[in-house]
């Protein structure tokens, strides 16, 4: 039996030739109503973009007198924008009583609308935030630790700062094991260097010397650009706990000095979600820009303008659903660009698209047009347009690090596509130029070049590949690898 979607699309054009033969019937109605626009917001909840543009089509003609808004999230809202908007803002100011006062006096005013689960998550997290920094600071331990344990979104990396203090929690009760386990969380999911290098020193309170050699190797084959800089660390660490330094990649035992070997690097892209970790509900999530600069990189995007001091708090904690509705009706290329970042964040990249388009055309000075273009090119790669985003690069100034970053994106994803169609001088190819761009190839990408060269036949440079994978972290899948390679 066909779906109740199928029919929808069947009827589709039987319902456009009533709608413009019942044209002079309906001209009284100037604009769409409730009923009219339930077909949109599917489509909008669905980021059906193809089918937005086709009902917003259907809508004009049905109704020549109305013109859709600008921002196509303010026809989601059953409400005016300033209530949904005076809910977020009291969360933002931390008054969660007020918040739930004014959620119950909108919904008496409007008996049709009940609050969405972002904004009631918006606000349960914020409490549950609130009460955990509040334990801490009493040195109610347990009390710390039941409020993290049982809300796993205050442990995500861009609220990193509540992980640390859980283990601290864990540490002061002499529980060194379950402190392990955090910072082992924050190790496998993280990919900010400055994150994981604080993490490795913080570590060294519980960990002994086999423990922290771990923590830093799960940390090098995460972010690979950064396993000189790790390595320092942690011979440095190993030292003040009397062991002996290691042999390290990135670093002799002489221990160089940090500043030899910092490259000026953008971050490793996240690692595909298939592998993932997912100890602690740790996330990776590509921080939002300091709202009143840009300077592209993971950690920026909202150049060339300032936003509203709510919006600014919303972007700089991690709140993204809170900065999207305090963006909602924003009409400065600014404050566009900054809700792109934020709802880029939040996993809604077809709304980030239009966000970092509108921005991009609209930019009222070259670094705010930069860095929009820097975010629609990330939120293209996301979305697997990897030509349009290469088109992007073509037309686009960038930093060196959103340079490095973007193009590096592309090579993995166009080498990676062209090995699952067979293509595997194409992919070493690819894999080639990803490694002289950046100065390394991860972990994963240099296992399928090991078989690239292995399926055309080159067997001494797969074998050599994946005795080297094996040499830094040896793995069931590189013992694999190097005896297929070696037979």
């Amino acid at each position: 039996m066909p779906s109740d979607m199928t029919f929808r699309t069947l009827l589709r054009p039987a319902a456009l030739v009533m709608a413009l033969a019942l044209c002079p019937l309906v001209a009284a109605a100037q604009e769409p109503d409730e009923r009219d626009l339930q077909a949109l917001r599917f489509y909008m909840n669905e980021n059906n973009e193809q089918a937005i543009q086709s009902e917003l089509r259907r809508l004009q003609i049905q109704f020549p007198a109305w013109t859709p808004p600008a921002d196509l999230d303010a026809l989601d809202e059953t409400v005016p924008s300033e209530a949904i908007k005076r809910i977020y803002s009291l969360i933002a100011d931390e008054d969660y009583a007020g918040a739930r006062e004014a959620i119950a006096e909108t919904g008496s005013d409007y008996p049709d609308w009940s609050p969405s689960s972002d904004l009631l998550t918006a606000l349960s997290l914020a409490e549950s935030q609130s009460e955990f920094n509040q334990a801490v600071r009493a040195g109610n331990r347990q009390a710390a630790i039941r409020i993290a344990r049982s809300t796993p979104a205050l442990l995500s990396c861009e609220r990193v700062n509540n992980a640390w203090q859980l283990a601290e929690q864990y540490e002061a009760l002499g529980d060194a094991s379950s402190a392990l386990v955090v910072y082992r969380g924050i190790a496998g999911s993280c990919t900010d260097v400055d994150v994981l290098i604080a993490t490795l020193e913080k570590s060294a309170a519980s960990a002994n010397a086999a423990q922290l050699a771990e923590l830093a190797d799960t940390m090098r084959v995460r972010v690979p650009n950064a396993e000189g800089r790790l390595s320092v660390v942690e011979n440095r660490l190993r030292a003040g706990l009397g062991a002996e330094p290691r042999e390290l990649p990135g670093v002799p035992l002489s221990n160089a000095p940090l500043t030899a070997l910092e490259v000026p690097l953008a971050p490793t892209p996240e690692v595909r979600p298939s592998a993932r970790p997912a100890n602690l509900g740790v996330v990776p999530v590509r921080r939002s820009a300091p709202v009143s600069t840009g300077s592209g990189s993971g950690s920026s995007g909202g150049g060339g303008g300032t936003v509203s001091s709510s919006v600014a708090r919303a972007a700089q904690a991690g709140d993204w659903q809170t900065c999207l509705a305090l963006t909602a009706n924003a009409r400065a290329a600014e404050d566009i660009s900054q809700r792109g970042w934020c709802a880029f964040n939040a996993g809604r990249p077809m709304q980030a698209l239009r966000d970092f388009r509108s921005a991009t055309a609209n930019a009222r000075n070259a670094t705010l047009r930069r860095d929009s273009a820097y975010g629609m090119a990330l939120t293209m790669m996301r979305l697997r347009m990897v030509n349009e985003a290469a088109a992007v690069a073509a037309s686009t100034d960038f930093t060196y690090e959103q340079r490095l970053e973007v193009e590096s994106e592309i090579l993995d994803a166009r080498g990676v596509a062209a090995y699952n169609r067979g293509e595997y001088r194409r992919a070493i190819g690819y894999f080639n130029e990803y490694e002289r761009l950046t100065g390394r190839v991860r972990r994963d990408l240099a296992m399928l070049r090991g078989y690239a060269y292995m399926n055309t036949g080159q067997k001494a440079k797969a074998a050599a590949e994946f005795q080297r994978l094996h040499d830094q972290l040896a793995t069931p899948e590189t013992r694999a690898a190097l005896s297929t390679a070696l037979r």
